[in-house]
């Protein structure tokens, strides 16, 4: 071998060690980058767990506003971590969604909101269980503005997805059936509105079994929708089948009973048609109490309160004093009920309002563009120990004398409880009460058309 040759294979064998050398320390680097790396994301988890405690903490005390700076670094980390386009960003985005709409910020709270939705039909579809929060949170924000027909589009989407997902009958669609209610009168579709309301009552029947205490809840619910939105009828239904599911079964739940009693009796009261149908009920529920062996004095006062302010809603204030001074006569079997009983008759309390036009003429032009002026009135007067009122007097009114007529008879004729003091009727005098209403002017050339009257807000939110 000649020299040279024994050169070249020496170069050879240098060189070659020089390139595994460099490649060993490039795949040390590479392997050195990936560990640093693995730390450095194990880090960064660690930290979005202790920011997360933190933002649901904050959250169960209703620091709504608090909240927000956490839920934004949360998603900064996660999207640092795993892309802006992970489905490990669910969560973080619905959170942060979630705390501005508790603050009332709905236009970033819908913007995530729909991100979020995105996100999901991007990594999973269009049914994914995952879309049923941000779809009903994207709802939520859209009722909030007002755009009720979208918001019923979007919560039927919600409702078909959780159907298909958890069944027909499962309680997680109850809150979407609720703002769905909201929807519908927003559209002024009270029959939409009615049918969300009873479905509830369907699938809690369905869940539990039909005879299962767990019902009664749906069908108090029911019953209060009833009431808030004026159909005196169908709520008094339901307080009939709630008394006889209540009065069968073998332990009975005593204030849920006189609870069911006390709302029937009032739903005939609200009429002010039949006395003796508004009383039947509390002389019942009356008579279950005496029965036990251990009387319930506290719900014994419940019961006396009503049939005394049912007596004098009808007109009837020597038989609704006698009622009240039973009141009084509880605190000599028990001096605790003594503070309760002196804060029943601190004040007067209304037992039968006559409601002052919010709006007057009452039947107002359908003129879209029709202009409206705030008025208000003020009126002072005294209440008699009977409940009647006295000494009606028009303090301020503008316009004047538009309304004051209408204002003195609403008040002639409501009724309240009187003020006892230690057992003794009292006369109340100078209650104040100062009334806005609107009412229509001319339209001018110069002034721009009127907005459209907002639609009701939801009388079971």
């Amino acid at each position: 071998m000649t020299m040279q040759t024994l050169l070249k294979k020496h170069f050879y064998n240098l060189i070659k060690q020089i390139v595994c050398s460099t490649m060993l320390f490039v795949l040390s680097m590479y392997s050195f980058n990936i560990y640093s790396q693995e730390i450095n994301k194990d880090v960064q988890l660690l930290e979005r767990d202790e920011w997360q405690k933190e933002f649901l903490n904050l959250f169960d005390q209703k620091r709504y506003e608090d909240s927000i700076k956490f839920a934004i670094r949360i998603v900064e980390i996660t999207e640092q971590t795993y892309g802006k386009e992970n489905f490990k960003l669910i969560t973080p985005l619905n959170n942060l969604a979630s705390a501005y709409y508790m603050v009332d910020d709905f236009d970033q709270s819908q913007a995530i909101f729909e991100r979020c939705i995105k996100l999901i039909e991007l990594n999973q579809n269009i049914i994914s269980p995952e879309l049923i929060v941000p779809l009903y949170g994207f709802g939520l924000t859209l009722n909030r503005f007002e755009e009720y027909a979208k918001a019923t589009n979007i919560f039927e989407r919600a409702l078909r997805i959780n159907h298909v997902n958890n069944g027909f009958y499962n309680l997680e669609q109850l809150k979407i059936h609720d703002s769905l209610t909201e929807s519908y009168i927003g559209l002024r579709n009270f029959e939409k509105a009615n049918h969300h309301q009873k479905f509830q009552v369907y699938v809690n029947k369905n869940h539990f079994g039909i005879s299962n205490p767990m019902v009664d809840e749906s069908l108090t619910k029911l019953a209060k929708w009833y009431k808030r939105s004026g159909q005196i009828y169908s709520e008094r239904e339901i307080h009939k089948e709630l008394l006889e599911r209540q009065s069968n079964r073998n332990e009975q739940n005593l204030g849920q009973l006189i609870e069911t009693y006390k709302n029937l009796s009032f739903s005939h009261r609200r009429e002010g048609m039949d006395i003796y149908q508004s009383l039947s009920p509390l002389k019942k529920a009356l008579k279950i109490i005496n029965s036990n062996t251990e009387t319930d004095l506290y719900l014994k006062l419940e019961v006396l309160l009503d049939l005394g302010d049912t007596y004098s809603s009808f007109g009837r204030a020597e038989s609704a004093k006698k009622i009240y001074l039973d009141c009084w006569s509880l605190i000599e079997e028990d001096q605790n009920i003594e503070s309760i009983v002196k804060n029943q008759f601190s004040k007067p309390i209304k037992v039968r309002n006559v409601m002052i036009p919010k709006q007057y003429p009452i039947k107002a032009s359908d003129d879209d563009n029709q202009m409206y002026e705030t008025g208000y009135i003020a009126i002072e007067y005294s209440v008699n120990t009977e409940g009647n009122t006295e000494n009606i007097e028009i303090i301020e009114s503008q316009p004047k004398q538009l309304i004051d007529k209408i204002a003195i008879s609403a008040i002639r004729n409501t009724i309240y409880r009187p003020v006892y003091i230690e057992g003794i009727p009292q006369e109340k005098p100078n209650m104040l009460i100062r009334h806005e209403f609107s009412y229509p002017i001319k339209n001018e050339e110069n002034l721009e058309p009127k907005e459209k009257d907002k639609p009701l807000n939801n009388p079971i939110a």
